[in-house]
This record gives structure tokens, C-alpha cells and sequence, in this order.
């Protein structure tokens, strides 16, 4: 019979919390976002985020539970994301975990957050077909896994700083869009020409695996100061001015240039024809509709979530949990947080 689990994500600004029936069907999945608690800072503020994970959690399963439409004596495993991420907001998940588990009298399972973002595929297509390779391109992270099986994987390519989605807010905010950056570079990508203007495409024809965006970011730096741009706050991050648009749109087509080349010759070298995409970043329909091409002209079958299942979430979480709960890879109550990618 199928086991029901009780996911949790606090990793960064996102308090989410899912239920799953078996490994794939999602009973709820609620993300309540805090981007709005932070604008006027200019990016998260970590001890405010873990207070608002707080404040919130404990409603937010309530509300999961009767989504759902079940209580916590049918609750399996309690899932939580216990690495990478900040580690106060990490840590009020995982306390809320343990608390649970240990009530209910059931097992813990703690999840590397940045592992569990490809199984948002598992949630749309169902059993992940190996060998593959990942890529994910979460806010802070953009890695390759070469993975031959469920949790025998190997990081084989990373960011070597800035990850793309870090770069793509940083750039956003140069031009004084409030965070999350992602949408308006999008947004701007969709509507505009990315040939107007040539930047670069750092690390793009090394031999290894690796990315590099923080000298692209500085870059833009440079033609944003070169240009003479005034910094200013917008009411509207959609209002879209139409002398940045081809700017914003030549930046991300260096981004998306980087990740196409280099995700599509670490398949080759490793000779995998599965490919699959996920994180913050991958909910951009530019960077969806460029993989896509690219897979098609190579044959290659492309597995790629929808844009609420690309972003943090506790159902991808929950997911990658079911399969361990399944081989009964459980964790002890003295499972600790991690801020960073172990």
C-alpha cells in the first residue's frame, strides 16, 4: 500500500509544506513566499526569514492537512529539508520535523534541497529514466549531476561562484527591479532581441563542466556604469522600459547560451540522451523554449517540470523522500541543518 508523507521546505524565503500519496500524486502543496517582506531591503534578510518561516508554518499545515483531507494519524513520514540553505530558516523546519515525528511515532527523512529539485519531474512524468543528467539551476546553485540511479549520482560540473539565478536577480536589481529578478529578465528575453547588444559567455568553451556568472554580472556592471544608468526604485517590476529591454534580453541569451552548451556537451561526453531541467531559474519560458529546441535538434528526451513545480516547493521534497521511505532510508531525531552543500 501506498505510504503518505508530510514534507517540509524552509530553506530560504519560502515556508512550503506538501502531502504526497506514493511517490507522485500530491495531495497539497503550499508555498507561502516572503519576497515582499524583503524589497526593501534588496534581498533576503536571514533573521527576518526565519521568524516568518515561524509565524506561518504551523498554519500552513493545517491548512495542508485539510487540503488534503486527512489528519496526522494517516501521515506515514515526515520529510524536511535539512541542507543547503540558511541555516535559521533551515532550522525551523527541521525542528517542526522532529517534533512531528516524534509525536507521531514515525520516521524522518531529511532532504538535500538541491537533490530533490529534479524529482519535480517525477511529479510530472512519473519514474525519472536513467542514466540522466541534471541540471539545476536553483537560485543559489547551478550544477550538473550525472545520475545512474536514485541517489548514485555524481556532481560532475558547478558554479564556481555566482550561480545564474543569483547573477539574473543581481543584474534585475541594477536596474532597480525589486527581487526576484527572474520574471522581468523573462519578461524582456520574450519581447526583445538578444543580439542587440554582445556580452559575455564566461567558461563557455573550457573543456571541464563548470560555470562561472560573476563576470558576466560584473560586466553588466560596467555597460549599466559605461551607459550612465540612473538606479531607481519602479512601483511595477512588469513595466518593462523599452531602452532596457534589449539590454536585459542580450544578457540572459548569454545565460541561457552557457547552460544550453554546456548541460548539452556533458551529455554527449558522458554519452546520456535523458536530460533534465529544474530550480528557480528553469520557470523562465526562454530558457524552457531553448532547451527544448535544443533537444529536439539532438535527440535528446528532455524532462522539464511547469513553472510552480521549477521554484522551491515541498513536493519535490516529499518526493525525493518517498523513494527513500520506500529502501527505508530513514534519519535519527538527532538530524542536524547544513548551510551548505555537503
Amino acid at each position: 500500500m501506498s505510504a503518505i508523507g508530510l514534507g517540509i521546505d524552509t530553506t530560504f524565503d519560502d515556508t512550503s509544506v506538501a502531502i504526497l500519496f506514493g511517490k507522485s500524486e500530491i495531495l497539497a502543496n503550499l508555498t507561502l513566499s516572503q519576497f515582499e517582506d524583503h524589497e526593501e531591503f534588496g534581498g533576503v534578510v536571514p533573521e527576518r526569514a526565519s521568524r516568518k518561516h515561524l509565524e506561518v508554518i504551523h498554519h500552513l499545515i493545517s491548512k495542508a492537512l485539510k487540503e488534503a483531507g486527512i489528519d496526522f494519524k494517516e501521515i506515514d513520514y515526515i520529510a524536511v529539508s535539512n541542507y543547503p540553505g540558511l541555516l535559521g530558516s533551515l532550522l525551523v523546519g527541521l525542528m517542526v520535523a522532529k517534533s512531528l515525528a516524534f509525536a507521531l511515532k514515525c520516521p524522518l527523512i531529511g532532504v538535500n534541497h538541491v537533490e530533490a529539485h529534479p524529482y519535480a519531474n517525477v511529479l510530472t512524468y512519473g519514474e525519472i529514466k536513467f542514466p540522466i543528467l541534471h541540471l539545476v539551476v536553483a537560485g543559489g546553485h547551478t550544477l550538473l549531476m550525472n545520475a545512474k540511479e536514485h541517489f548514485d549520482y555524481k556532481i560532475v560540473g558547478q558554479s564556481l561562484d555566482d550561480a545564474a539565478g543569483e547573477c539574473v536577480d543581481k543584474v534585475a536589481k541594477m536596474y532597480g527591479y525589486p527581487m526576484p529578478g527572474g520574471p522581468i529578465v523573462d519578461k524582456a528575453a520574450l519581447e526583445y532581441p538578444g543580439d542587440a547588444f554582445s556580452f559575455p559567455r564566461p567558461l563557455m568553451h573550457k573543456k571541464d563542466h563548470n560555470f562561472s556568472f560573476s563576470g558576466l554580472k560584473t560586466a553588466m556592471l560596467r555597460f549599466v556604469e559605461n551607459n550612465s544608468k540612473k538606479f531607481y526604485t519602479r512601483n511595477n517590476y512588469l513595466n518593462l522600459d523599452e531602452r532596457e529591454g534589449p539590454v536585459l534580453s542580450s544578457f540572459f541569451q548569454s545565460v541561457i547560451d552557457v547552460l544550453i552548451y554546456k548541460t548539452f556537451k556533458a551529455a554527449e561526453k558522458f554519452e546520456l540522451k535523458n536530460i533534465s531541467v529544474s530550480g528557480g531559474l528553469a520557470a523562465s519560458k526562454k530558457l524552457r523554449l531553448a532547451f527544448e529546441e535544443e533537444a529536439a535538434k539532438k535527440n535528446i528526451d528532455l524532462f522539464y517540470p511547469p513553472p510552480k513545480l521549477c521554484t522551491d516547493n515541498a513536493a519535490m521534497v516529499t518526493c525525493l523522500a518517498a523513494h527513500r521511505y520506500e529502501v527505508k532510508q530513514f534519519d535519527d531525531l538527532d538530524l542536524e541543518a547544513f548551510p551548505n552543500l555537503i
